[in-house]
């Protein structure tokens, strides 16, 4: 592409950055990130978040595609100790870059590439969080029933103790605008595992927001214990925040 081409594509829309925290996907890095860098322009930007938790050649394949293209940017934070670390790294990473639109996905290929459009499309409606959902019409979740019963029922719970709209609160495929993006950097999440998704998407109802229909594909049947009753400690928690506003002190 010819730089007067480059420059034109930039301007069509807001820099786009997307979040993707990696663990060993060795195998599937290269398809993944060509399936993903199709939808991007000139200006937007990948980081790839990787820790100590990665054993393979993740991070070598990384860095390879980085020094062929400048939309690949390695994020190596070995500092991280647990699955929400990494995520705030991209986020941070994002944010810092200048991204006006922080698009979080999982790079294990659960999450379909193809699918980013649908993220852009609605963000460039005016929307300020775009959250993908497996459960309004056009959305799929195929996983073994354990995981389907868990996220399921986390957002069935989330809608029943805390009023929550949103039909998926557990999915982690989903669209930030910079200052939506500001105020999670700020105000972070309690959880140290996977319920601080709920957290987020909970925390984004006080923003314009959208649902999208999406595919989410996990094989894996593992799911932690402590997860889940750290999960039920938090969101008694934000119960009782709730119903505490506006009461006198």
């Amino acid at each position: 592409m010819h730089s007067t081409e480059q420059a034109k594509g930039s301007s069509l829309r807001p820099k786009l950055g997307i979040s993707v925290p990696l663990a060993n996907e060795e195998k599937t890095i290269d398809d993944f990130l060509r399936r993903v860098l199709v939808h991007l322009l000139p200006h937007d930007r990948v980081f790839c978040v990787v820790d100590n938790i990665c054993q393979d050649r993740t991070k070598e394949k990384i860095s390879e595609w980085a020094k062929q293209d400048p939309r690949v940017v390695l994020v190596w934070s070995p500092q991280n100790r647990c699955v929400v670390d990494a995520y705030f790294a991209g986020y941070r990473a994002a944010y810092d870059d200048g991204c006006e639109w922080i698009l979080e996905m999982d790079g294990g290929m659960s999450h379909l590439p193809e699918e980013v459009p649908l993220f852009i499309t609605a963000m460039s409606a005016g929307h300020e969080y775009v959250g993908g959902s497996r459960y309004m019409r056009g959305g799929r979740h195929q996983s073994p029933l354990t995981r389907v019963f868990v996220s399921r029922g986390g957002t069935i719970l989330a809608r029943l103790v805390l009023k929550a709209k949103m039909t998926d609160m557990t999915s982690g495929f989903e669209c930030f605008h910079r200052k939506a993006m500001q105020r999670v950097l700020e105000k972070g999440v309690s959880s140290r595992a996977n319920f601080f998704q709920t957290e987020i998407r909970f925390m984004m109802h006080q923003f314009r927001w959208v649902e999208v229909p999406i595919t989410y594909r996990n094989a894996n049947y593992s799911i932690g214990r402590n997860s889940i009753r750290e999960s039920f400690r938090i969101l008694w928690g934000m119960y009782r925040a709730e119903q505490t506003k506006g009461k006198p002190s």
